[in-house]
């Protein structure tokens, strides 16, 4: 593997995500697009789903966030927490964790704890979760030497 390319999360309103993610990342928006027809069928294996599609493009680095809102996929909906085997996270890292924290519970945005500092293997990052419109885990990262 050379690199992570991209980051997909299923959400159930891909308008509601978007807003969140881009305002977390303070990326580009790309999107949403409808996408249907017979290689989404294939590829998702859901015959005549539309797949709302959008991507968060940071301002640094290389990896995108992908957002998938699934128009007549599947009715379950996943309990999300990442005690949960299959759960996933994404891990984002930020130059100033309390402030992007205060600005996030400003916006009514759920922190499953207080920060904390990271052990080995990642000494000295703070780190905390943040909960996404979905209730997905969102990591927050801050590197050591930046608080």
């Amino acid at each position: 593997m050379s690199q992570v390319h991209h980051v997909g999360i299923t959400v159930s309103d891909i308008d509601t995500s978007l807003e969140f993610y881009a305002s977390l990342l303070a990326g580009e928006r790309i999107g949403p697009m409808d996408r249907s027809g017979p290689r989404i069928d294939q590829v998702t294996g859901y015959p005549g789903v539309v797949v709302r599609q959008a991507f968060v493009r940071p301002p640094d680095g290389t990896a995108v966030v992908e957002l998938l809102q699934y128009v007549g996929g599947s009715p379950v909906v996943l309990d999300p927490d990442n005690g949960h085997v299959g759960a996933a996270h994404v891990a984002i890292t930020v130059h100033d964790l309390d402030a992007v924290l205060a600005r996030l519970r400003t916006q009514g945005v759920e922190a499953v704890s207080d920060p904390i500092v990271c052990s080995e293997p990642m000494e000295g990052f703070r780190a905390v979760y943040v909960l996404d419109p979905d209730r997905i885990r969102v990591e927050l990262l801050e590197p050591p030497g930046r608080s």
